[in-house]
């Protein structure tokens, strides 16, 4: 039985009153393997590797992200490999039965995940909210224990 997950880029901006706004980009739905130390793991380590940056340098020596367009685009060809198993879904999409959603955005030093553990009954809770290194950390120590 697959453990179903959802994960959604999000693009975060001011407006012009300064009120920080929220737009999904895209959501990628993953039939199995969707927990923390599953897909979990994979984005973060994936995610790690990488700089978001605004317009791309001279010197292209660092695995980037050109803004969150651009980092869709990249998690789609990183995540996919034939038919099957990972699935395009509606930016909005949100009740594919998914045991976990993974939202990656831009912080104040980059890029932040926040994960969030679905109960079909009670509906989401925020289990994760920080940097694709500090959940490896958590991963890390919660395989210990």
């Amino acid at each position: 039985m697959g453990t179903r997950s959802l994960t959604k880029v999000i693009e975060t901006w001011e407006d012009k009153s300064g009120k920080k706004q929220r737009k999904p980009i895209t959501c990628m739905y993953r039939q199995y393997d969707g927990y923390l130390e599953g897909h979990g793991q994979e984005l973060a380590e994936w995610l790690s590797g990488y700089t978001l940056v605004n317009g791309i340098p001279s010197d292209k020596s660092e695995p980037m992200f050109n803004g969150m367009d651009c980092l869709a685009a990249q998690m789609f060809a990183h995540f996919k490999d034939g038919a099957g198993g990972i699935y395009c879904m509606h930016p909005d999409t949100d009740d594919c039965w998914e045991e976990y959603l993974y939202e990656i955005s831009e912080g104040d030093d980059g890029i932040l995940l926040t994960v969030y553990e679905i109960g079909h009954e009670s509906g989401a809770a925020e289990i994760f909210h920080g940097t694709p290194e500090e959940l490896l950390t958590k991963i890390e120590e919660h395989v210990e224990n």
